[in-house]
Formats: structure tokens, sequence, C-alpha cells
């Protein structure tokens, strides 16, 4: 796809890749429009669940993050009624996010919030195939190729099964970004096994600390 066709796609703007390369903070509903089109999970949903996890683990009033990070004190508010921040500005509250946690609370956020997109993260997007391992490359004639789900993938069905929902539920999940981690390859959608745990496990911890309140 041409920059100009994507930018098209994603917001009726043929210059938008371009304006992106000369400095632009896009908002994040934008951004997930972008990530639906590349087939990655929203950023918008995971940056409040860490800022609702944050304030949560960490007791740090809703006005101070936002007056320290963005000069708002209502910022916080504004976000939860479903006010869009630009990306960079996301990236600052992130940061300050950081400075206010300790380690132990900075890990308590990451199970409450679950995984990160890789554009609010700065790692990489995920390639469309993980990289081959050397008995990938080169099976030999006594050892078969190993396929996706032997790499610890499953697919929706079996990774809905595992969690106890449906798999529809899931594939909401995925619109919404309230579910574990999930790749494409190709056109087949997979989960990482540790990543389903690590969710769940996420889940579990939240369901206990509500019942105990």
């Amino acid at each position: 796809m041409s920059a100009g066709a994507f930018g098209a796609v994603v917001c009726r703007d043929r210059g938008f890749v371009a304006s992106l390369r000369g400095g632009r903070s896009p908002r994040l509903r934008t951004v997930d429009r972008a990530l639906a089109v590349m087939g990655e999970p929203p950023a918008g949903p995971a940056f409040l669940r860490e800022v609702e996890a944050f304030l949560a683990v960490t007791g740090v009033k809703r006005s101070l993050l936002g007056r320290e990070a963005t000069g708002n004190p209502s910022f916080v508010a504004q976000l939860i009624g479903g006010v869009s921040p630009k990306l960079a500005t996301a990236e600052a509250v992130r940061a300050a996010m950081k400075s206010h946690a300790s380690p132990a609370e900075r890990r308590e956020i990451r199970a409450r919030a679950g995984a990160m997109p890789a554009i609010l993260t700065g790692a990489r997007l995920p390639s469309p195939e993980p990289p081959a391992r050397p008995e990938d490359r080169d099976p030999g004639p006594d050892r078969p190729a190993r396929r996706h789900e032997d790499r610890g993938y499953v697919d929706t069905r079996e990774a809905a099964g595992r969690l106890g929902l449906a798999p529809s539920t899931l594939a909401r999940y995925r619109i919404t970004g309230a579910g574990p981690w999930y790749y494409r390859f190709g056109g087949c959608v997979r989960y990482a096994e540790t990543d389903l745990e690590a969710w769940a496990a996420g889940r579990g911890r939240e369901a206990a600390r509500q019942a105990s309140s």
C-alpha cells in the first residue's frame, strides 16, 4: 500500500504519512484507525487502562498526574470522559507515571493494565512471521518443520477455551483492546501461551482485589 493510499484509508488524508514524517503527533483515535488497518491492537484503550491502573496502585491523585504531565489538572477526567489525547501527550503521561511508581508498583500496573501496544512503548511492531530458529530453517530429514502452533501459539478457539471465554468475546476484545495481546500470521490470528497466562493472572488479581474491597 502506498503512503497516500494508507492515509486516505486511515483519515481521508493522502498527506497523513508525510505529516507524520514531518513531526506531526496524531491523536490516539487516529493512531487506532491506523493500527486497525495494520491489524494491530488499539492504543487508546490500553493507555486508559494503564492510567487507571497507575492511579489505583499508587494512590496519586488525578489532578496531580494531569498537572505534572500535561499542565492540565483535568486531563485524566477528560481522558476518562472520552477525550483523545495526542500521541506525544500520552508518551509524556507514561513517562510521568513511570517516575512516580516504584519498581514493584510498575510490575503491578503492568499486570493490571495488560500488554501495551508497541506504538506506546517504542518497540518495533511485530513482524508478520516470528523469527525462524535454526531448527525451523533447516529441519533436516528426520526433523519435521515446526508450525506456529508448535511454537507456543494457539488460535482464537483454543485461546478462548483456556480462558473460559467465547471465541466471539476474544474477537470483541481485539477491537476494544481489553483482551490479551495477539499476533497476526498472514490472515490468521494467534495468541502466545505466555500472554494468555499473564492476562489471566492479571484478571485474577483484579478480581481478588475487588472482592476484598
